[in-house]
């Protein structure tokens, strides 16, 4: 049976190195492992949950961005909202999402790799609208009330005025009898009522206002009265003024319905084409990305907090660790290092104090104790015998 007096004291020493070594390796692999997994942690908050955040961040700010710029372009027209718009994608749009793209392969959540394909899509659809949006902002096609007033309206109002103007002219040559002065009060009141019903329905189109649209329909029924009157007098006509009159008539069946689309489309939601599909198609769609990357930002922030949490967790289960270990590495040292003193010190003492007798002539020393079987216990049997062989040659002398 294994007994530690019975060692010698190389293995004694040698034990004790051998225990404190142990544990020493003990407290640097388990510090070892702590830490390499605190890298770990601290690498993927470094380098996965951080940039994921930012760029969901940069991604969002672009979006605004660009939307912020298609606005200004379709406002004002200036060329540099255009370039805002292209910056918007170059330097924030695409780049996160490239970004996102590498760093999905280490995404933890499965859930937000679904999200980026989600989003992916809905910025290609944001993308492709706002190509659109841009191509029409500033031409006539956006505006089609606008159009069909400069194109269409404003040049019959400018013929039909002259034809009015010739009818007064012909009327005023021919004689001025009272017949003929409320002739041309009628033709003066149909040239009036056109210029100002198309004058208000300009003014509609540029503000909007309800009161230019309710104006300008009212002198348009105002203008058929007179036409109506027109009509009762025109057997007090020439010749020349019938065929303006004809003339005059099918200008005004063409302008009527021309007027009224302008102010129908102006009352409707599609007046500013561009705007209408700002409204409809790429804003809810930039809603849906920015709801989610705020999803993805969320979670992303949930786990962060989860690693510097679990962080948190294993740097104080380390500083606790590394106490108890340093505690009980002081304990077993101590322990150790006293039981291997006193197996040692503590015969040879013995040796020393009967050395010690015997040197002053004292032979009745008592014999030292053999504790174990290893040099130390060799030296105080040898010793005991050296006593012995004292004793007897001290009585052979007495006699």
């Amino acid at each position: 049976m294994f007994k530690f007096r019975d060692m010698t004291i190389g293995r004694k020493v040698g034990l004790g190195f051998g225990v404190i070594t142990l544990i020493l390796m003990g407290v640097v692999l388990l510090t070892i492992q702590q830490v390499r997994t605190m890298e770990i942690l601290t690498k993927r908050v470094v380098n996965l949950r951080t940039p994921t955040a930012h760029a969901s961040l940069m991604m969002l700010n672009g979006i605004n961005h660009s939307l912020a710029s298609m606005r200004g372009w379709i406002l004002l027209g200036d060329p540099k909202f255009k370039e805002e718009r292209s910056i918007a994608w170059e330097e924030q749009i695409n780049p996160s999402l490239k970004l996102m793209h590498e760093l999905a392969p280490k995404w933890t959540d499965p859930i937000n790799k679904t999200r980026l394909k989600s989003i992916e899509e809905e910025i290609n659809i944001f993308k492709s609208d706002q190509q659109k949006i841009e191509a029409i902002a500033q031409t006539p096609e956006n505006l089609p009330a606008q159009k069909i007033l400069f194109d269409q309206a404003e040049p019959l109002e400018k013929s039909i005025v002259a034809t009015v103007s010739k009818m007064i002219k012909l009327e005023i040559k021919n004689n001025l009898d009272p017949k003929s002065k409320r002739l041309i009060e009628t033709l003066a009141n149909i040239e009036t009522t056109v210029s100002l019903a198309l004058e208000r329905a300009d003014e509609f189109l540029l503000s909007g206002k309800e009161e230019f649209k309710k104006e300008s329909l009212e002198r348009w029924q105002q203008n058929t009265g007179h036409m109506q009157a027109l009509k009762g007098n025109q057997n007090h006509l020439s010749k020349e003024q019938l065929k303006n009159f004809e003339s005059l008539q099918s200008g005004l069946n063409q302008f009527g319905p021309l007027l009224e689309e302008i102010i129908r489309i102006r009352s409707g939601e599609k007046w500013n084409r561009a705007n209408h599909w700002v409204q409809t198609e790429a804003s809810p769609i930039a809603f849906r990305i920015k709801e989610l990357l705020n999803e993805m930002t969320s979670a992303q922030e949930t786990l962060l907090e989860n690693d510097v949490a679990e962080i948190s967790k294993r740097t104080h289960f380390l500083i606790v660790l590394l106490v108890v270990l340093f505690v009980s590495a002081a304990l077993i040292s101590g322990v150790l290092g006293a039981n291997i003193t006193r197996s040692i010190t503590e015969p040879i003492l013995d040796v020393c104090r009967v050395a010690d007798e015997l040197a002053h002539g004292n032979f009745k020393s008592k014999r030292l104790p053999v504790h174990s079987r290893n040099e130390l216990g060799t030296l105080s049997h040898s010793f005991n015998q050296l006593l012995d062989r004292l004793r007897e040659e001290k009585s052979k002398n007495k006699d």
